[in-house]
């Protein structure tokens, strides 16, 4: 029972702030999974591997609520998302392998990393993205699939969406609004591949049960149930508040994640 309360004041948490903020939720759960990890049962030198794999999974039912949202606002561009979507399912299925290989420590890294680049992402771009038109048409098939493979890399290896890669990618040669709905719509190949070979690497020594490969069950059923409930809420709110209170507010909670992350990461390296 303690599991699941856990688990799904996570998502409760993951879903509000993903809605108010326009993140993915991956930003909020890895971390959390991470700092929840001894009560949860998956604790040790894997426990980033376990939390972001977990967030990869989760991704699935938020992607497809985001993306059935997007579509009835004919917010998604559907020949983008066919050219991009390969790339980025292959990108997203090597980076689950990839960050088996690289190892617990590494993985934590790459997302405090990704952390602070969010940061100056939402802080310092996304005005200049928000105010610049569409640069113009998008490229071809192979460029796209390239992007896309890059894209679906990274993200696999962190544990998010893709969204802070792939919209100021997109918004260049699209509408912003266009080119988030493509975003939250290529979040859901691209969790279904990464979940898919985090399920195939193998299984973390300190997960005995409730793991399947390095996706934490309860955890993903849990927290994608809250997450679901509770991101309309924080999208309603994000709708009455200023745009830059919305980003300051992002950037302090990024702030505050990343400076815990990275004192549990220099915690085990003296150790």
């Amino acid at each position: 029972m303690d599991t699941w309360t856990l688990c799904v004041g996570i998502g409760l948490c993951s879903g509000f702030l993903a809605g108010l903020l326009g993140v993915g939720g991956g930003t909020v759960t890895v971390p959390a999974l991470i700092l929840g990890a001894r009560p949860l049962g998956f604790e040790g030198d894997e426990a980033a591997s376990v939390a972001i794999a977990t967030s990869l999974a989760v991704m699935i039912p938020t992607s497809i609520a985001s993306a059935c949202v997007h579509a009835a606002h004919r917010a998604i561009d559907w020949p983008a998302l066919r050219d991009l979507a390969p790339g980025v399912v292959a990108g997203a299925f090597a980076g689950r392998f990839l960050a088996a290989a690289i190892g617990g420590e590494a993985a934590l890294a790459l997302f405090i990393g990704f952390a602070l680049y969010s940061i100056r992402r939402v802080v310092v771009m996304a005005p200049v993205i928000a105010d610049r038109p569409a640069a113009g048409p998008r490229p071809g098939v192979i460029g796209l699939s390239l992007r896309g493979f890059a894209i679906g890399l990274l993200s696999a290896l962190v544990g998010v969406g893709g969204a802070l890669l792939s919209v100021p990618l997109l918004a260049r040669h699209l509408p912003l609004k266009r080119a988030i709905g493509t975003a939250a719509a290529l979040g859901l190949p691209l969790a279904v591949a990464a979940m898919t070979g985090s399920m195939l690497v193998g299984r973390p020594g300190h997960c005995l049960s409730g793991c399947v490969g390095y996706v934490f069950l309860p955890a993903a059923w849990a927290t994608s149930l809250a997450a679901v409930a509770a991101a309309p809420l924080g999208a309603r709110l994000a709708h009455r508040l200023p745009a830059a209170a919305l980003r300051h507010a992002f950037a302090a909670l990024m702030t505050l994640v990343a400076a815990e992350l990275s004192w549990n990461l220099l915690q085990s390296w003296l150790v």
